[in-house]
């Protein structure tokens, strides 16, 4: 499997469909082994993302080609491979419209029938820590057992998956509901699958 490809290909496919904004978000893989994953770098346009500055870090979080620097969230992807095995692929975004429930920390609840087969269930918000830190990283781990995804407060979105095909099906979900939801709102009572 050529993870960089993937990666590369992903990210641009992540800059094309708006679900991030200049150089926000981050993705990666679960590496070939437990000691490894693949990231993107920090900093950097998706648009000139080639497959030689994807980064390969260790699991203590170290890159194997020092030069390199992973995004600044690497913590919170390697936390949710240390933690779910049947994880190996994540998507971080800053979508508008599920960023926007995420600054208003506002859960969005079953109102689809996409949303128990693409997300697991209900979205719910993680509880706001500083961006990049290892108590963010560990702050999202109980709010991905049953959903795949969550909101992060103030933040943005993360949505995992057993590959980069179907965490990136489930961050275009997200974003798809979180629309669904606030335009829903403004037409009227909004109904829930459990009503």
């Amino acid at each position: 499997m050529n993870y960089r490809k993937i990666l590369v290909e992903a990210g641009m496919r992540l800059y094309n469909t708006k679900l991030v904004a200049g150089t926000s978000g981050n993705i990666s893989l679960r590496g070939e082994d437990e000691d490894s994953f693949y990231i993107t770098p920090s900093g950097m346009d998706y648009g000139k993302i080639e497959e030689k500055d994807i980064v390969k870090v260790h699991a203590d979080g170290t890159p194997y080609a020092e030069e390199q620097v992973p995004s600044s969230e690497w913590q919170m992807h390697l936390e949710v491979y240390k933690n779910y095995p049947k994880y190996s692929a994540v998507v971080h975004t800053h979508s508008t419209f599920a960023t926007a429930f995420a600054v208003a920390r506002e859960e969005i609840p079953l109102i689809s029938i996409e949303m128990e087969p693409f997300i697991g269930g209900e979205l719910k918000v993680a509880p706001f820590e500083r961006a990049g830190s290892i108590e963010l990283a560990k702050a999202i781990i109980p709010y991905l057992e049953k959903s795949n995804s969550c909101l992060l407060a103030n933040h943005g979105v993360i949505c995992c998956g057993e590959n980069m095909e179907k965490a990136f099906l489930s961050a275009e979900y997200v974003e798809d509901l979180a629309k669904i939801y606030y335009y829903s709102r403004g037409i009227g009572k909004v109904y829930t699958i459990n009503d």
